[in-house]
């Protein structure tokens, strides 16, 4: 076992290069793993900046210049920001009436879910219903209980978001506009000859640039047809949940299957099982049916397309690690560690 260890070591670290990136991506796992909460700041604020900066060397390539080229991004930022502020008092609202309206859903599903008992008893029995009730109420009292506990920590959330309010748009100005000075000083640190980091670099650069802008712009599509959809049926809660179908994107398979639940419990308890209910399917399962069959094809390029398998790996992986927020970047991790595997060299072509 020993000897087969050591064979496996040595094809994969055959040079100074190979040796010295492990031991980066070693380093920045440990460091994610025990202070990712804390620096999450500055991961949001990296891609945000990531995001800019592809955006300012696309409209460089157009023969803008980079000064205009940096005006440009900022404004699309700073006005995108500044419209995200001016969202959250409308989505506090709309959380807060949902979650002080919960119980009140609940009882309306479980009524609706006895009325099926009784007029299809061969399809849905009392003790299944019972027992489905019973394990909804548990998750919904979870729920209010983790919403009570965050509440008792309203000062410390407080001093949180005013510190992203303003780290963020900070930190994100200062990696765009120097770039140039701020690359130099990671080169500092890494071997003279480094053409492998940079074949790595570029390999990771090019499938998470697009996945990531792929995934906004998904995001921002999904999130607007469900916000028109839900507000022509007059769904309440509009704006929060076409927000929650738009995020879902982020985590395939699972995100679509959590946000469900809230749209139909909303559903449900504004028109019971009506034709309107179904019409509210209907339209929603259109947008997930669209979103998954054209839309993701449209804004994604084949390579980087991951096995569901992976995706399913990834998401209870990074999950179990980093909780919330290893469920959000799951995908966007799952494909780094694809561009590593895919642009990590083999001993052969050392040797040539």
């Amino acid at each position: 076992m020993g000897k087969l260890i050591n064979q496996i070591i040595a094809k994969i670290f055959f040079n100074e290069e190979t040796v010295i990136f492990g031991f980066l991506l070693g380093i920045i796992f440990l460091v994610l793993f025990f202070f990712g909460d804390t620096l999450l700041p500055i991961i949001i604020s990296l891609i945000v900046a990531f995001l800019l900066n592809g955006l300012v060397g696309w409209l460089v390539y157009f023969k803008i210049s980079r000064s205009l080229a940096l005006i440009i991004a900022f404004t699309i930022f700073f006005g995108s920001y500044a419209a995200l502020f001016l969202l959250l008092p409308l989505l506090g609202t709309q959380i807060n009436s949902f979650l002080g309206s919960l119980p009140n859903i609940i009882n309306i599903f479980q009524s609706s879910l006895a009325g099926l008992s009784h007029s299809y008893p061969e399809i849905f029995s009392d003790v299944s219903i019972r027992s489905f009730l019973d394990n909804l109420s548990s998750q919904v009292s979870n729920i209010l209980s983790q919403g009570l506990s965050q509440l008792a920590g309203t000062v410390s959330f407080a001093f949180n978001a005013v510190l992203y309010a303003v780290l963020i748009p900070l930190m994100v100005f200062f990696f765009v506009k120097d770039k140039s000075i701020l690359l130099p000083l990671i080169n500092s640190i890494l071997p003279r000859d480094h053409k492998l980091l940079d074949d790595i670099f570029k390999e990771m650069n090019d499938q998470l640039y697009n996945y990531v802008t792929g995934k906004s712009i998904e995001m921002f599509i999904v999130s607007l047809v469900s916000y028109l959809a839900f507000s022509l049926l007059n769904l309440p809660y509009a704006i929060l949940l076409s927000l929650m179908v738009g995020l879902s994107v982020i985590i395939p398979y699972f995100g679509a299957i959590l946000v469900t639940i809230p749209v139909v419990l909303v559903g449900i308890a504004q028109w019971g099982l009506s034709e309107h209910f179904y019409w509210l399917l209907v339209v929603y399962f259109i947008i997930q049916i669209l979103d998954g069959n054209f839309l993701v094809p449209l804004l994604f390029s084949a390579r980087n397309n991951l096995h569901p398998v992976i995706i399913v790996v990834a998401v209870l992986f990074f999950n179990g690690i980093w909780g919330f927020w290893g469920l959000f970047f799951a995908i966007p991790l799952a494909t780094l560690v694809k561009a590593i595997i895919n642009s990590w060299p083999q001993p052969e072509e050392n040797l040539m």
